[in-house]
């Protein structure tokens, strides 16, 4: 399960890093394909193939909001040393 979160956590990262937010809505429906798809292989329960699809979406949308996050402050660092630059003469 922690693997899961983890995993999750690093493509939502990954993903608002470089995506738009639409981008959240397949990839949360594939997830929880896979996941229904293994559980049902490994022949958990319902209960435990719900709460890992639901950890697995929560982390994926907690991911994407650090990667955000992660392109606004590199896009500040680079914007303050442009702007902290002195022109070429």
């Amino acid at each position: 399960m922690v693997m899961l979160i983890l995993s999750t956590f690093c493509i939502g990262a990954v993903l608002g890093a470089r995506c738009k937010v639409l981008i959240l809505v397949p990839f949360i429906g594939l997830g929880s394909i896979t996941i229904l798809a293994g559980g049902i292989a490994r022949g958990d329960n319902a209960s435990a193939i719900l709460i890992a699809a639901a950890l697995a979406s929560i982390s994926l949308q907690i991911g994407y909001f650090c990667g955000i996050f992660t392109r606004y402050g590199v896009a500040q660092s680079r914007h303050r040393a442009a702007v902290h630059q002195e022109p070429a003469r």
